[in-house]
């Protein structure tokens, strides 16, 4: 009984880290707009910030095979926290922005392994109905992203943006020091549930024969382009309402609006609505599209604010149900069922911001904010075939 405990203690400091963890990756997008104008930039130079923390994560993907199996996930967890805070800390110094970018490269190296981190142990400590569990780390992140744009907003009136990214390393240098004395102290309990059965080695040929099933390719489409989806809202959505349509005040309820509904969906709406996990994903992205494309058609704050609260509910629950599935299709290897869908999210991250940037720049920020509404379609389009498919497979 005292191990068990000590195992929900260690996941409940996993959630803790998950919920700071979607505080911290608001910061890109709500402070995107002082960072323009501390460097003046263009919006497709500030693009490149998201893309080259994104490009970061790809370094992540090798952490992750070489050390998965080798090191014991709660120090390579560990390990991954106190980079990913000093890294933080690096960018609240203020270098010049092509340094600057190399700092959020880092930051996206160690931010990606440790989320990575976090869904295979939730996989390996609680296998169990992996869709709700699951739908429960992703939709605790989600309370971090509601909560992220206003606290981080709130900092802002007292501080300025590099302060305000020191004041995030701070918060997680603390967390380390916490989990690292619970880790030392229970030590021997929590090796008990992640014995070395769960941390199986795999290898890049692993990651090349992920492609080799029509089911795999759909999957890996669908998080490409819900990713792309999330990815171009979560960096433009503030800066749509405080220079395109001039509300400054509602520039982070719009981006917490679509946290909050992101964090409902996968907390209440995906446990309890009663269909497979594609057609959910399906249904729900085709929702996120007519919404969004109806927020940005009524020109005003509150319409787009609307909008982006129904994107969140209907399409939010995308990436745990994604992950759970891939991690039921790898029982045995949780870390690699974890990361070929976050290589999805790593790609699509780094193409569509400075993409949607572009458009934004030579077609206005409209249609900059439109480019979310065609993935969210596309992630329609492929979430329904991977449907198709798994019913065909079940037939035969």
């Amino acid at each position: 009984m005292n191990k068990e405990r000590f195992a929900y203690g260690y996941i409940s400091l996993i959630f803790l880290f998950v919920f700071l963890y979607g505080i911290s990756r608001q910061a890109v997008g709500t402070l995107i707009t002082p960072i323009i104008e501390h460097y003046g930039i263009k919006m497709a130079q500030a693009g490149l910030l998201s893309s080259f923390l994104i490009t970061g994560s790809f370094a992540a993907i090798f952490v992750i095979t070489i050390f998965a199996g080798r090191v014991n996930k709660m120090i390579l967890m560990g390990s991954s926290i106190f980079l990913y805070a000093l890294s933080l800390c690096f960018i609240s110094t203020v270098p010049r922005f092509g340094i600057l970018l190399a700092g959020f490269a880092l930051m996206g190296t160690f931010g990606a392994t440790v989320d990575t981190l976090t869904n295979s142990l939730i996989a390996d400590l609680m296998p169990q109905n992996l869709s709700r569990n699951m739908s429960l780390l992703h939709g605790i992140f989600g309370l971090g992203g509601l909560c992220g744009p206003v606290a981080i907003e709130r900092f802002r009136a007292v501080l300025n943006w590099a302060q305000v990214y020191f004041t995030i390393s701070l918060v997680f240098f603390v967390f380390l020091i916490i989990y690292a004395v619970f880790v030392k102290l229970q030590w021997r309990a929590l090796t008990i549930h992640l014995s070395n059965e769960k941390q199986v080695r795999f290898g890049f040929s692993d990651i090349a024969k992920f492609f080799s099933r029509k089911r795999h390719f759909l999957l890996w489409f669908s998080m490409a382009f819900y990713s792309g989806h999330q990815s171009t809202m979560g960096i433009w959505i503030k800066r749509y309402v405080e220079i395109h349509l001039n509300v400054t005040l509602w520039g982070a309820y719009a981006l917490s609006a679509m946290w909050m509904g992101i964090a409902i969906s996968r907390l209440f709406i995906s446990p309890n609505v009663k269909a497979s996990s594609p057609l959910k994903i399906c249904v729900g992205s085709f929702i996120s599209t007519i919404a969004l494309a109806a927020g940005l058609l009524s020109n005003s704050a509150h319409g787009i604010v609307a909008a982006s609260l129904v994107v969140g509910l209907s399409s939010g629950l995308t990436i745990p149900l994604i992950v759970a599935i891939c991690c039921e299709w790898y029982p045995g290897k949780t870390a690699l069922g974890t990361l070929m869908p976050y290589t999805a999210i790593f790609i699509a991250s780094v193409v569509f911001p400075p993409l949607s940037g572009l458009v934004s720049d030579f077609l206005g920020i409209t249609w900059g904010i439109g480019v979310s509404a065609a993935c969210a379609l596309l992630t329609a389009v492929f979430s329904g075939l991977l449907d198709l498919n798994l019913k065909r497979s079940r037939k035969s």
